[in-house]
């Protein structure tokens, strides 16, 4: 009997040590995952830290509020972005500014806009595409239709939340309120662009109807030019070819102040007019220096457009040869990399 106890009490004894051995086992382990998990985010707080005060450091090199720092800051890390993003390219900077507004009914709109400013994202260059109603610039003319209604109009003003269409010659106010209406408008050297947009309000100002419409990105492009262009400053000699004796050609130097795989631009003073006399239809050749090519080309004049001290020509190619098309092509679409790359560094 007694050696039984004391085989009872001996396996007692050893299960008691096995288990004891296992729990300390167990805290160990978990002792080193909380100081795992402890030093990990304490890294992670500390390389925030970090980058936090790097971000405010290059906000107040760039002339930014430390208000503004802290808000690009807090709301780009709400979500999920790196706030440096904000700092570079446009649309991350209106993602976080949009998140800002959404969370805060009484926002700083002057500080939004001044940051704006100074970050170089009020503006959209011609060659990129517009992201949102946003970026339309004040006083773009258009056209506002519904049903069977079109007015003219032009953007009047705009704020974070807003865009202020004014409607132009009309003498009563149209019953626009609550409905939803089409905007379309030709960007300058860019596109077509047509979007649509509920009326908030109809406001009445010194007799002006300004539609109060909120912003947003669905807007549909449509590309109007078949070839791209650029805008350059070469000197052309244009000679014009005579309509009565094609073998006689007048010779006149200008600058060219754009330029495409379809035509070009051509300015030249307007005391020059009346001696060179082009008109619309007018031929004619047009040589210049492209990139270490000199190109002779022949067009037609389709436009023309006078200034105070200069008149200007709108040519269209005519016969192109491919080789030369190629070459136009080419140089536009090397400069207008280079541009992209330049508003990158502004707007991304």
């Amino acid at each position: 009997m007694e050696d039984k106890v004391a085989a009872i009490k001996s396996f007692k004894a050893a299960t008691d040590t096995e288990i004891t051995d296992l729990l300390i086992l167990v805290f160990i382990v978990l002792f080193l995952i909380v100081a795992f998990l402890f030093i990990l985010n304490f890294r992670k707080a500390l390389k925030a830290k970090f980058l936090k005060k790097l971000f405010m450091k290059t906000i107040k090199e760039k002339g930014l509020s430390e208000k503004a720092g802290e808000i690009l800051w807090k709301y780009s890390t709400k979500l999920g972005r790196d706030p440096f993003l904000a700092l570079e390219v446009k649309a991350s900077f209106e993602k976080v500014i949009d998140q800002y507004i959404e969370e805060n009914p009484n926002y700083d709109e002057k500080l939004i806009q001044d940051t704006r400013k100074k970050l170089g994202f009020d503006t959209v260059p011609a060659f990129i595409p517009l992201g949102s109603t946003k970026d339309i610039e004040i006083f773009q003319n258009g056209k506002i239709s519904h049903e069977n209604q079109t007015f003219e109009a032009a953007l009047y003003d705009k704020d974070e939340k807003y865009m202020y269409w004014l409607l132009i010659d009309i003498s009563t106010p149209p019953d626009l309120k609550g409905k939803t209406v089409k905007i379309q408008f030709l960007r300058r050297d860019d596109a077509i662009y047509i979007l649509e947009g509920r009326v908030e309000d109809v406001i009445t100002e010194n007799g002006k109807f300004i539609l109060k419409i909120p912003h947003h990105s669905d807007m549909k492009r449509i590309q109007r030019r078949q070839y791209a262009r650029i805008e350059v400053d070469l000197p052309v000699t244009v000679g014009r070819i005579s309509e009565k004796n094609p073998s006689q050609v007048t010779w006149l130097s200008g600058n060219a102040r754009d330029i495409s795989a379809g035509g070009i631009r051509i300015c030249i003073p307007s005391s020059q007019r009346l001696k060179f006399n082009l008109t619309i239809g007018s031929e004619l050749w047009v040589n210049f220096n492209l990139d270490g090519k000199t190109m002779q080309l022949k067009g037609t004049v389709v436009n023309i457009i006078e200034r105070k001290t200069t008149i200007c020509y709108g040519i269209k190619f005519t016969n192109i040869k491919s080789k030369d098309e190629s070459h136009i092509l080419s140089f536009v679409k090397k400069e207008q990399q280079k541009l992209r790359n330049l508003a990158k560094q502004r707007i991304g």
